[in-house]
């Protein structure tokens, strides 16, 4: 087995091997179209085939592919704390030299988060929208400034200029909000979705995401979520409204170094 930086091996063949499985691969395929510069991606090769590989920048790292090379590419992560996504697989190895402190998602019990991958498209989709509704635009942003706050605000704006946001509103305020700003292809990832605390229960998050969901197929963008698995809630919406499991499992944590492989 041989481990390359992607830049000293065939790059097409990696995007290749990534675009066999987009849902899968989809923010490593997305890393590497739109943020290449700040992604360092390391590939494991096994008869000049890839048996995995290593994608990692920003305080994350993503793993991929056959445990045995993943063992190996765990040796080029510089990083003590970090954030990880990972196939259940790999889990044993990364423990090996990283200890999970924490999940991804808040709501999470314990110290990792097991996402579920889910889609729709025009055939499946059931959209329920019962509340008021509406696309978000740049000129909301003050609105959601002072609805949600300026956490918000900033993710927000960022899908209102890349990609698609709309917010569910209640006694002229938005109080519910849903987005899209990573898009390949005919993919289209959801997150970002929150309703503010007193509200929850009462259908605006189905009506939010229903609305993203039903603009996204209209220009022929199939949605796709990440849901954490206990959160049966947030399955029941997406369910409700045409999501289905597509038999992806991915485990997310915080993590802080063990020991140091190459010591």
């Amino acid at each position: 087995m041989k481990v390359v930086r992607l830049e000293q091996t065939n790059e097409e063949q990696f995007i290749s091997f990534l675009s066999e499985n987009i849902i899968l691969h989809f923010y490593t395929l997305y890393g590497v179209r739109h943020f290449r510069d700040k992604v360092q991606i390391w590939v494991a090769l096994n008869c000049k085939k890839i048996s995995g590989y290593l994608a990692y920048g920003a305080g994350m790292a993503r793993t991929h592919g056959a445990t045995k090379s993943i063992t190996r590419l765990l040796d080029y992560i510089d990083s003590d704390e970090l954030v990880f996504v990972i196939e259940p697989t790999h889990l044993a190895a990364v423990k090996k030299v990283f200890e999970p402190v924490g999940p991804t998602d808040p709501s999470s019990s314990g110290k990792i988060t097991t996402y579920l991958i889910m889609k729709a498209n025009a055939e499946t989709l059931k959209p329920r929208v019962t509340h008021r509704v509406k696309k978000l635009e740049v000129e909301d942003l003050g609105s959601i400034s002072s609805d949600l706050g300026d956490g918000y605000r900033e993710q927000i704006e960022s899908a209102i200029r890349v990609g698609i946001a709309f917010g569910a509103y209640e006694g002229g305020k938005i109080i519910s909000v849903a987005f899209a700003s990573e898009v390949i292809e005919d993919l289209a990832m959801i997150r970002g979705v929150y309703t503010l605390p007193s509200f929850r229960g009462r259908g605006f998050a189905t009506s939010v995401c229903s609305a993203l969901a039903k603009e996204l197929a209209r220009t022929n963008k199939n949605p796709i979520v990440w849901v954490d698995e206990q959160n049966p809630s947030a399955r029941k919406v997406y369910e409700k409204i045409g999501f289905k499991d597509m038999g992806h499992v991915l485990l997310g944590f915080k993590a802080k170094r063990l020991v140091r492989l190459l010591d």
